[in-house]
């Protein structure tokens, strides 16, 4: 059936319980409507979308919503929105802690410009119709997406499917209608069931699609084996684990299922049962006493893992974990990273107070951008700074005093956006002048016998000082033109507070402050 099919016969179905929901859609919009719209998106509206906006151009502000209670967007509240998230792409799009369910449908990011937003629920969240889906999604696929939707499903595989979907809930009852003195709106549910991006979270996905018309990877075929399993593995769990599984998720089955999961200080000694955990994407096992992360090789999907705090040796069994991303080994006893040079998709590695021996083998891993270490040697640190793909960067501590006659090198970091220094002795800080592209700088417990090169960074835009008593030269820090922050002890900032040409936000104070002090600080922040 048509789109049109579905709008008039959902209309007829909701005329006795709902008439408000007719009586808000709009008129239709106009081919040089959509086309203004296309052209200000760079996206072509597709078939099934462009045929619902020349039926009607969205609703009304204080409609019942058309998608059970999501109001359906006018074209330019479309754009409006969606220029929105295209103006925070550049700086939030990659922001991690994102799912794609099921794995490779949807781009694992924050915002994506290839999302359209067809619906709001006033709190920041869409449905939208997703034109850029990842390898193995179809374009045009309904997604959800917003400020509160780190994970993201797919749906329905067409527009039209959802609407089929809305049609058939409201055959068969299974709906409600809410009214206050102002508004009325309908949930899905004969009971109601709040946020139909909850609720619907509950069906088969994505809907109307069984397992063998989605294909591999499916909603629906995940859904088809976790029954068994689950039984299988309470059966082989013994009282203690049990008992944890229950606490954090519910049940064995919502364990198996769960995207992410957090066992902190829990005293586990045995990664055993995450070995059926197929489906989890962030997975937290710090402070335990975890020894062996074999098991953790059937989190065949993991995104983020935590394994710092425990005794683990060997990280061979992550070599396949082929969609990890992020790593925290901090406190862990691993000396061999090379298995972590396999990892296709790693971006970041977090591996203070780890005894590596050698970091050569990083070279072989062109996705890493982030990087921490501690205790580092001069030939570590040669190594670390032939990894030109770095665009971030964090030092604990050096092994030996000699170090820091070699942290010039860091200068052939080019793409080097953002550097964190701890607990260093420097004498300067020349090598900074000569990454173009450093837009942040944090020095915790460091000293500095001259800062003053601070000034010629021309990109940085942030400073961070924490602990950092003893900094000559401090004052040139002001020279800079391009810094926008800094935040500091208040005597870092009572000697910079007049000396900056442009506007500095320095609200963020680092340390404690006198009655007297403070008054200065606000009154400043308030000018």
């Amino acid at each position: 059936m048509s789109i049109i099919t579905y709008m008039e016969e959902i209309k007829e179905l909701l005329k006795e319980e709902l008439p408000q929901l007719a009586a808000s859609l709009n008129g239709p919009a106009t081919e040089a409507e959509i086309a203004q719209v296309e052209s200000r998106l760079g996206i072509s509206l597709p078939d099934e979308l462009r045929s619902l906006y020349l039926l009607h151009n969205g609703e009304e502000s204080m409609g019942p919503g058309l998608f059970m209670g999501l109001r359906f967007l006018p074209l330019e509240e479309l754009a409006a929105e969606w220029q929105v998230w295209a103006d925070l792409e550049a700086d939030f799009g990659e922001e991690s802690g994102h799912y794609s369910v099921p794995l490779g449908w949807i781009e694992e990011r924050y915002i994506n410009r290839g999302w359209l937003p067809i619906s709001e629920d006033g709190g920041g969240n869409h449905l939208g119709v997703d034109m850029a889906p990842a390898s193995s999604g179809v374009t045009g696929q309904i997604i959800n997406f917003g400020r509160d939707e780190e994970t993201k499903y797919v749906i329905a595989l067409t527009l039209g499917e959802l609407l089929k979907f809305i049609r058939d809930t409201v055959k068969e009852g299974q709906f409600s209608v809410e009214r206050d003195e102002e508004w009325v709106f309908w949930t899905y549910g004969r009971e109601g069931n709040g946020h139909f991006l909850d609720a619907v979270r509950a069906l088969p996905l994505p809907l109307g699609r069984s397992a063998l018309e989605a294909g591999p990877g499916s909603l629906a075929e995940e859904g088809a084996t976790g029954v068994n399993l689950a039984e299988q593995l309470e059966q082989s769990l013994d009282a203690g684990w049990l008992a944890r599984i229950k606490e954090k998720s519910g049940s064995v089955a919502a364990f198996l299922k769960a995207k992410q999961l957090y066992f902190i200080r829990d005293g586990l000694t045995d990664a055993g049962p995450f070995a059926y955990c197929s489906e989890v994407r962030e997975l937290v096992l710090s402070a335990n006493e975890i020894s062996d992360a074999a098991p953790l090789s059937g989190c065949t999907q993991l995104k983020v893992l935590y394994i710092g705090g425990n005794p683990i040796m060997d990280v061979s069994a992550l070599s396949e974990l082929a969609y990890l991303q992020e790593l925290y080994l901090t406190g862990t006893g691993v000396i061999d990273i090379s298995p972590l040079a396999k990892l296709p998709k790693l971006k970041k590695l977090v591996a203070e107070n780890v005894p590596i021996v050698d970091y050569s083998s990083l070279s072989q891993s062109k996705s890493l951008r982030s990087l921490a270490v501690s205790n580092i040697n001069g030939e570590q640190l040669r190594t670390i700074c032939e990894l030109e793909q770095l665009q971030e960067l964090s030092i604990q501590g050096f092994a030996d005093d000699e170090t820091k006659q070699h942290i010039g090198l860091l200068s052939k970091l080019k793409k080097l956006k953002s550097l964190q220094l701890k607990q260093l002795e420097l004498d300067d800080l020349t090598f900074a002048a000569a990454l173009s592209k450093l837009e942040g700088l944090k020095l915790d417990d460091t000293s500095v016998a001259d800062i003053s090169a601070v000034a010629e960074c021309e990109s940085l835009k942030e400073l961070e000082l924490n602990g950092c008593e003893r900094l000559g030269h401090l004052e040139a820090v002001a020279k800079s033109s391009s810094l926008q922050q800094f935040a500091g002890s208040f005597a870092q900032f009572n000697v910079l507070k007049e000396l900056f040409v442009q506007k500095v936000d320095m609200s963020k104070m680092i340390g404690s402050m006198t009655k007297e002090e403070e008054e200065i600080w606000l009154a400043y922040n308030k000018a």
